[in-house]
């Protein structure tokens, strides 16, 4: 078993593009054609905050962190370009582990790995950034909500709740089938690129995806339109493992759905689309459970505190 510490940094890059032929790959940056309207996101991932090699093969485990980046892609109303790698790596780590781990990041034909950078370190990571383009058409923002717009999210909510914990249990314990479906779902998110052209066509200028909960994304979206959003509890489709834990379905966050504003004169859209909420004149965001205003302890993740 040949470790990263036994071919160095010039022997892995060889590596990497005799297994993965990547374009542009080999200059100082990488050139890449004209865009119309590129949008363009980062993401940094890392081993113990973020995920644990262990939960699944190196090949899901960059595919899990390639569609969580592209996620923010399909929000603005783009489609992906390419992508650029930046990883982190400990001396010791296996290098079959990391050339498995980047043929699931060259697993989408429509965005290819243009470049990145290798750093030593002491703990797995990488850092993602990827480039898409809305050509003629206008992005999606965050600032675009108007009063009278319904919120409408394109699919169940709460695939990561308890999924982490489950696959902990899953290396005493045999899941069930139940949890294994669950666990599967949250290992295997999906950029939702496929519902984009659907929301231009139903007149859609503000989305989300739906990365740290629900909750936290109605209140950006409220915060950056300057509207009051509310959201009807009962109404918000969660996994059928999540049911009886809406709330916290919710706040778990990495489900990579789209939260999105239709305008009241817009058409509704079809099966697969569900209408959660209502944006009216006023400020932040109200949840409400059976007709009454429910207060949060939960409102979605935070890279700086303990606590949801």
């Amino acid at each position: 078993m040949k470790l990263l510490r036994d071919v160095g940094e010039h022997g892995f890059i060889r590596a990497l593009r005799e297994r993965f032929p990547m374009q542009a790959a080999g200059d100082d940056a990488a050139v890449l054609a004209s865009l119309e309207t590129p949008v363009v996101t980062t993401d940094s991932f890392f081993e113990g905050t973020h995920f644990y090699r262990w939960w699944t093969t190196p090949e899901k485990t960059a595919a899990r962190l390639l569609e969580a980046t592209l996620s923010d892609i399909a929000a603005m109303g783009g489609e992906p370009r390419s992508v650029l790698s930046s990883v982190v790596v400990p001396p010791d780590m296996e290098l079959d582990w990391i050339l498995n781990f980047y043929s699931g990041l060259t697993s989408r034909t429509d965005c290819p790995v243009v470049g990145g950078e290798t750093v030593k370190g002491s703990v797995f990571g990488v850092t993602l950034t990827a480039i898409g383009e809305c050509g003629s058409e206008k992005p999606f923002l965050r600032t675009a909500v108007i009063p009278g717009d319904t919120l409408w999210v394109t699919g169940p909510l709460g695939r990561s709740l308890n999924s982490p914990e489950l696959l902990e249990q899953g290396r005493k314990r045999q899941l069930s089938l139940v949890e294994k479906k669950q666990t599967e779902l949250f290992l295997s998110p999906v950029a939702r690129f496929d519902a984009v052209p659907l929301l231009r066509s139903q007149g859609v200028e503000a989305a989300i995806d739906i990365s740290d909960g629900l909750f936290s994304e109605c209140a950006h979206l409220a915060r950056e339109s300057g509207v009051r959003i509310t959201v009807e509890l009962e109404q918000v489709p969660v996994v059928p493992f999540s049911l009886n834990r809406p709330v916290e379905a919710c706040s778990a966050g990495e489900d990579f759905e789209l939260l999105f504003a239709l305008h009241s004169n817009s058409p509704t859209p079809g099966r697969g689309f569900y209408r959660i909420g209502l944006a009216t004149e006023g400020k932040g965001f109200v949840l409400k459970n059976r007709g009454r205003d429910t207060e949060l302890l939960l409102r979605g993740y935070d890279h700086f505190t303990l606590k949801n």
